[in-house]
C-alpha cells in the first residue's frame, strides 16, 4: 500500500514540477520578448508648430527637473480667452514629443484651459541617456516624469484658482492613469489609445505563444490565472533587467474616481478594445467610453476631426470649476523663479 502511494504522489508531483521548471525557463524569454517588441508609430501626419493654428509664437519655453534629477523640455500655452479654467499636462506616446499634443489638445486653449506639453526623458529635447531603453510599456520613470510636469504647474498656481487634467496618449495615458489615480491635485482624466499593461502583455502570450516554445508544449490551455502569473515574473525580470518597475495597471484601476474619458480605436491592433473593455469593469467608478470604429492606435482624432475636439472639451468643462480671471501680462513674471537655465539638458 505504502509503494501504491508513493508512487501515486510521484506522478502527482510532476505536472506540478513540469510547470515550475516551465516558468524558470519561460518568464525570461516571455520578458525579452516584451521588452523587445517593436512599436510601431501612427502613420497620420500630426500638426507641427508651423501649422498650429492657435498660436505657437505664444507659447513659454520651460525646463522641469524630476525628483531623479532629469531636464525636460516642455512648453507651456496659455489660454487665449481671458478667463482660467485649468491647466491640460498632456503626456505623449512612445518616440513622440511634446508637439503631439498640437494634434489632440486642438480648441482647449479657446475654451479656457492652459495646456503643458513635454518630452518624457530620452524624447525630444529632454535629457539624453544613451544607456537608457525606451520600453513599450508604462513604467516608473514617466510617472516620475508626470509627477514633475504636476509640481510645475502646482507651483505655478499655488492657490486651488487652476484645476489640473492629465491627457494622456498611448503610453503616455497609461501613466497618467497611474498617476492621477493617486495624487489629488489631479482633477480629471483624457486617456486616448490606452495600453492596459497586463491585459495586452497576456493577450500577447496567448496570441503569439506558439513562435517561442514547441507547439507539444500545451501552454495555450493554461488557464488565465497561471498565464497572469508568467506574466508577473516576466515583468519583475524587465524590472531587474532594465531598472524600471512596470506599472502595474491592474491593481491601480480599482482605485480610480475620477472623472476619466477613454477613448479608443475599434481597430486598435497593439491595445485591443477588449483589453481597455477589461481594464474598465475593473475601475470603481466606470469612465465615459468613446470608441471610434474605425480608428487604429494613436489615429482616434484623426478619424473623426472636429468631432473629437468638440467631445473633449464638453467633458473638461462639464469637469472643470468656475473660470479665475487671468491676467496675460503676468505670463512671464510668473515663470521668471522657475525656469532651468537653457543649458540644461543640451
Amino acid at each position: 500500500m505504502m509503494v501504491v502511494f508513493g508512487f501515486v504522489a510521484v506522478l502527482a508531483a510532476i505536472p506540478v514540477v513540469a510547470v515550475v521548471l516551465l516558468w524558470i525557463v519561460y518568464a525570461p524569454v516571455v520578458a525579452k520578448r516584451l521588452a523587445d517588441m517593436p512599436w510601431f508609430p501612427s502613420r497620420r501626419h500630426g500638426v507641427t508648430p508651423d501649422e498650429y493654428p492657435e498660436g505657437i509664437f505664444e507659447s513659454e519655453p520651460v525646463w522641469l527637473e524630476t525628483e531623479d534629477g532629469q531636464q525636460l523640455a516642455a512648453t507651456y500655452l496659455p489660454t487665449t480667452v481671458a478667463r482660467a479654467r485649468g491647466i491640460v499636462i498632456f503626456c505623449h506616446e512612445v518616440r513622440g514629443s511634446r508637439w503631439s499634443a498640437l494634434t489632440f489638445t486642438g480648441g482647449l486653449r479657446d475654451a479656457g484651459f492652459d495646456v503643458l506639453t513635454f518630452d518624457f526623458r530620452n524624447h525630444g529635447q529632454s535629457s539624453p541617456q544613451p544607456s537608457w531603453r525606451s520600453l513599450p510599456w508604462a513604467t516608473d520613470c514617466e510617472a516620475t516624469d508626470i509627477r514633475a510636469a504636476i509640481d510645475w504647474c502646482a507651483r505655478r498656481h499655488p492657490s486651488d484658482a487652476a484645476q489640473i487634467i492629465l491627457f494622456g496618449l498611448s503610453r503616455g495615458a497609461s501613466a497618467a492613469f497611474c498617476v492621477g489615480a493617486g495624487d489629488p491635485r489631479v482633477q480629471a482624466l483624457v486617456l486616448d489609445s490606452m495600453v492596459p499593461t497586463e491585459d495586452v502583455q497576456l493577450y500577447f502570450l496567448k496570441r503569439f505563444m506558439y513562435h517561442h516554445v514547441p507547439a507539444w508544449l500545451p501552454l495555450a490551455k493554461l488557464p488565465d490565472w497561471l498565464l497572469r502569473m508568467c506574466v508577473f515574473w516576466a515583468n519583475r525580470i524587465i524590472a531587474r533587467e532594465h531598472g524600471r518597475a512596470v506599472l502595474p495597471i491592474s491593481r491601480v484601476a480599482p482605485k480610480v474616481c475620477k472623472p476619466t474619458l477613454v477613448i479608443h480605436g475599434g481597430r486598435d491592433v497593439f491595445a485591443p478594445l477588449e483589453t481597455v473593455c477589461q481594464l474598465r469593469k475593473e475601475m470603481r467608478v466606470r469612465p465615459r467610453m468613446w470608441v471610434i470604429s474605425q480608428a487604429k492606435h494613436n489615429e482616434t482624432v484623426h478619424e473623426v476631426g472636429e468631432e473629437y475636439r468638440r467631445r473633449v472639451t464638453r467633458f473638461l468643462l462639464r469637469h472643470a470649476q468656475a473660470p479665475q480671471e487671468v491676467v496675460p501680462a503676468a505670463y512671464a513674471e510668473r515663470l521668471s523663479y522657475e525656469l532651468v537655465p537653457s543649458t540644461a539638458g543640451q
